[in-house]
């Protein structure tokens, strides 16, 4: 299986470097193609990038233009398709990595249906459990693993001007019956609190993530009093500033509310009765 790893990268300097120092320390580094994807950084430019990624022999790419990461993502897996690889790994520049990441793709990407995340995401909910797996009902493009046949796919239906392109390719596997399959205990950890897809007011974290490597260790110890801290703000705003807070989410957006639970209890049914499994294993949240 040729491996294609795909880093995105739009300026914070800080993460990239970490992202990279934790790539260097994984298993199995020398086995995966590694393109950069610059989208038109202004802290710095492609020969600062040749230089941080000149040890893992990667090639850059700069646009011509600054997409942003929805489009950036979908120009991603058009670039894949141009490739001789078989699975495109899309490690954003502001995750943290276990040195076992890429030993667990290689090893178990072939138990999926094609579409395999190592980042069990808190933000995504959880559907099914099955051994050492979950089931999501949604996915982020942080740490997915997707086949050549799914890119191809998926390119083909959509437009280049795509927005929430994650949420679109969760729905497009979801129709095609793909379980969006993620380990129980998330390989990489995601350490970037503000960029285009951040906001102040909460952190896309996986409590599931258990650090390996002393440089782990370091960085998690570094993120979480920003993480506990950005996690009591939220529910200080809740609580006292959301003027909805008494109806919660039903009263921003009821019809998506409502829908996506009919969607969780659709999958539910259809992960236990195609993928039953031991009721002392099964676990719901």
């Amino acid at each position: 299986m040729k491996l294609m790893i795909a880093v995105p990268v739009y300026n914070r300097k800080k993460y990239l470097n970490t992202m990279v120092k934790s790539l260097k320390e994984c298993d199995c580094i020398n086995e995966a193609s590694i393109i950069v994807f610059n989208d038109c950084s202004t802290e710095f430019d492609e020969t600062y990038l040749k230089q941080v990624f000149k040890e893992l022999n990667a090639n850059v790419v700069t646009r011509l233009r600054n997409l942003r990461a929805d489009r950036n993502n979908y120009k991603i897996m058009l670039d894949f398709l141009n490739t001789n690889n078989d699975v495109l790994f899309i490690c954003d520049s502001d995750l943290l990595l276990r040195p076992d990441t890429l030993k667990f793709i290689q090893s178990d990407f072939e138990r999926t249906d094609g579409f395999l995340s190592v980042y069990n995401s808190d933000f995504h909910r959880d559907v099914y459990f099955d051994g050492e797996f979950v089931y999501k009902q949604d996915v982020g493009f942080a740490g997915i693993c997707l086949s050549r046949d799914l890119v191809k796919s998926f390119v083909l239906k959509q437009k280049e001007t795509l927005r929430s392109v994650d949420f679109k390719l969760s729905s497009f596997l979801i129709k095609k019956g793909i379980r969006l399959m993620v380990p129980k205990n998330s390989y990489v950890q995601h350490i970037g609190f503000d960029g285009q897809n951040c906001n102040n007011k909460s952190v896309d974290f996986s409590s599931n993530f258990v650090p390996l490597s002393s440089f782990n260790k370091e960085i998690i110890d570094e993120i979480m009093p920003i993480v506990l801290k950005r996690q009591a703000e939220m529910i200080q705003y809740l609580l006292f500033k959301d003027k909805y807070k008494r109806c919660g989410f039903m009263v921003h957006q009821p019809r998506k509310y409502f829908a996506q639970n009919m969607l969780f209890k659709k999958l539910e049914k259809i992960y236990s009765t195609s993928y039953p499994i031991n009721d002392k294993e099964r676990r719901y949240l």
